[in-house]
């Protein structure tokens, strides 16, 4: 068949992108909370058939985005096992439950869903896939970490979830966050961002599962997952996911370390420049000041320019005071913006 324009589009974004970026395509969550279909269509449905509705958006994430737990409040990732070759969500089971934490208080600002059915080129029927398809699909499935990592994850638990590769590595993932020194548990901690919903035959004890799921990964450094997750019982679809995948887990001490390293960079950085800049106004003000004997006037667009330069770097100062801060304290940048929010909030009520 002809490559649609939206097609070429996607491509094109995909290829010209470096390793340090990565556009993925998510549901707006409205259109999930909304929804009245038994389960949610594959990809290429979505895109070709519900053009008015426009449920895809994209979104640009990278490794700085990552570490800073930009999206962590606005997208939610879904973690699932797939109950059918050709169908992961044949009782529509999973997506109630997907749209009960949406909305739950707990999923009530997420406005965002990335769930891999629905948002990465689906091979089904099998051989249907385009060729351009099938390219976005494989860029998107080697960064498909940075998602576990730098946003809200629901872990729909099932029976069979703790015996497949890419479950177990997701659920890991969603229990972890980023530090100068690598990757920490964020259970039970201000970063923690994962919520596990027991579904099937586990909802009968969903307690229990539950805490055999968070015993089994929050705690597990980079090496032991990678020892755990290579052995032979820990099944996978295609084998060479699995091979892809593994040799990232080693390195993702290195990753996230080198991006909160770039981070720190582009604040001082942007210190600098915004500080020259505050300099150059500031003398530009006392040269008209000095040429015209007077002294310039608020509206005076000199002094105008010279103020907001000041705000700049005041801005600028205080970005970089909070992200020490943040680093300082273990928390994750947006996490300890959202948690001094709640805070705030809660004096104001008092």
């Amino acid at each position: 068949r002809r490559t649609t324009r939206f097609e070429m589009e996607m491509l094109s974004k995909l290829s010209l992108q470096d390793g340090d970026s990565c556009t993925f395509f998510m549901l707006d969550a409205k259109f999930v909370r909304t929804f009245r279909g038994k389960s949610l269509p594959f990809f290429q449905e979505l895109r070709d058939k519900f053009t008015a509705k426009e449920p895809l958006v994209e979104v640009a994430l990278d490794y700085a985005d990552v570490v800073k737990g930009t999206h962590i409040e606005t997208t939610l990732a879904v973690s699932h096992r797939w109950m059918q070759p050709d169908d992961p969500d044949p009782d529509g089971e999973q997506l109630k439950a997907l749209k009960d934490f949406l909305n739950s208080p707990a999923g009530q600002k997420i406005e965002r869903v990335w769930l891999d059915s629905a948002c990465m080129p689906q091979d089904q029927p099998e051989g249907s896939r385009s060729e351009e398809d099938a390219a976005a699909f494989e860029r998107m499935l080697k960064e498909v970490n940075r998602l576990y990592l730098g946003t809200t994850v629901l872990i729909l638990l099932d029976m069979s979830y703790v015996s497949r590769f890419w479950t177990q590595f997701e659920s890991w993932l969603s229990m972890q966050f980023a530090t100068p020194d690598g990757l920490k548990p964020a259970v039970g901690t201000e970063n923690e961002r994962h919520h596990i919903v027991c579904i099937q035959n586990a909802a009968e004890q969903s307690e229990l599962h539950e805490k055999m799921l968070i015993q089994s990964w929050a705690t597990k450094t980079p090496e032991q997952a990678h020892a755990f997750l290579s052995k032979p019982d820990v099944t996978v679809t295609n084998q060479s996911d699995k091979e892809e995948q593994l040799p990232k887990i080693k390195a993702l001490d290195a990753s996230v370390q080198g991006a909160l390293s770039e981070v720190a960079r582009q604040i001082e950085d942007k210190l600098a420049a915004s500080e020259a800049a505050a300099a150059r106004a500031d003398a530009e003000l006392a040269a008209w000041e000095t040429e015209n004997d007077a002294k310039a006037g608020e509206k005076n667009r000199l002094k105008v320019a010279a103020r907001q330069a000041a705000s700049a770097v005041a801005a600028a100062r205080l970005a970089k005071e909070e992200h020490a801060q943040a680093i300082s304290s273990s928390v994750v940048p947006a996490m300890m913006k959202r948690a001094e929010a709640v805070l705030a909030g809660l004096s104001m009520s008092d």
